[in-house]
């Protein structure tokens, strides 16, 4: 004889059947097996499908553009619009300075550069020729400062 040792259960199976007395002896109640229709648990939705006779068609997922952290603090709940704030304008100039100082960029005469390149972009008395030809020329001009900035910078590394 096996004694049941969940009295907890057998005394709630004796409420559930308004039975004053609980007998302690009686076997444990067997386990009902769940269907294979009601288990999803176990079975993936193509088996489910299967045994129900019906097809099952696995869609590919769908890419969602990632939303960094910085996008979701820079956009207004209302028009979901981004706000350029001036937290960001200052993180950029503080990471292009320390950028310049390591590189030994001079960063006024590429601002001259930039101010003479916009000039030269919005001036309508020339042709698409020339401003292509002159914005060529200045980028070349931009190239050649950075070149010649990182040079010294090394050279100056060098004697240290």
């Amino acid at each position: 004889m096996m004694i049941n040792t969940n009295y907890a259960e057998q005394v709630a199976l004796a409420k559930s059947s308004n039975i004053s007395i609980v007998n302690f002896d009686t076997g444990t109640p067997k386990v009902q097996p769940i269907s294979g229709e009601k288990d999803t648990v176990t079975f993936s939705d193509k088996a489910l499908a299967m045994m129900q006779g019906q097809e099952h068609k696995e869609q590919a997922p769908t890419y969602l553009k990632p939303v960094s952290a910085l996008s979701l603090l820079a956009t207004t709940p209302e028009t979901g619009n981004i706000k350029q704030s001036s937290v960001d304008l200052r993180f950029n100039e503080m990471m292009q300075n320390i950028l310049d100082q390591r590189l030994g960029v001079d960063r006024e005469k590429l601002k001259e550069l930039d101010a003479m390149m916009e000039e030269i972009a919005s001036n309508e008395s020339m042709s698409a020729e020339e401003k292509a030809e002159a914005l060529e020329l200045l980028g070349d001009m931009r190239e050649k400062i950075i070149k010649e900035s990182i040079e010294l910078k090394e050279v100056a590394q060098q004697t240290d």
